[in-house]
């Protein structure tokens, strides 16, 4: 005759099937989730279209109405090179964390296209994390439609669950808010 489990025994199986069963469910719902995010804002600015593309054109200005702040660590530095308006064009943050660029991509009549990368200090080169563009057309005489448009991909499940809950989206979305309200008043005061 077998002698039965004890009750200690079985609960350590229970848990044993429910924590495997909660890593299958994790594993399998994530390759499931998209591994895609993407974020558009927009925003009517007083101002002519020329103003509001010397400003985004070029990264010297991106201090005064950008709302992006990176942060790398202990004497983090923050670099700007290329000519501004022009592909290559890129702000650098680097750090004791990695480094973090910003690099115009495309630049072509009321749109600038860019790319983020990121590298980590072990990883041995930047990955693109994130593109988009920014692109402005007049509306009437004296006012200028400016959208921002980010996407990106998630690399991980830890990133498809995060993309899932929206977390990533709603910071991007008010890094994009924040910079607008800041370029709105750097061209309606400039």
């Amino acid at each position: 005759m077998t002698k039965a489990p004890s009750p200690t025994a079985r609960l350590f199986r229970i848990l044993v099937l429910a924590l495997a069963a909660t890593i299958v469910v994790f594993v399998g719902v994530g390759y499931l989730l998209t591994d895609r995010w993407q974020v558009d804002t927009d925003r009517l600015i007083s101002a002519a279209p020329a103003r509001v593309q010397t400003l985004v054109s070029d990264f010297n200005t991106w201090p005064d109405w950008s709302g992006m702040k990176v942060e790398l660590g202990a004497g983090m530095e923050r670099r700007i090179s290329g000519d501004a308006g022009q592909v290559g064009h890129q702000i650098e943050w680097i750090g004791a964390q990695g480094t973090a660029t910003l690099r115009l991509s495309a630049v072509a009549g009321e749109q600038v296209d860019y790319e983020f990368l990121t590298r980590r200090a072990e990883d041995p080169q930047a990955a693109v994390v994130a593109h988009g563009h920014i692109a402005w057309t007049a509306e009437g005489e004296s006012a200028t439609r400016v959208r921002w448009h980010d996407e990106g991909k998630l690399q991980n499940l830890i990133e498809r669950w995060i993309g899932w809950f929206g977390a990533l989206q709603e910071q991007v979305r008010q890094i994009q808010g924040v910079s607008l309200t800041g370029l709105q008043r750097a061209v309606e005061t400039g």
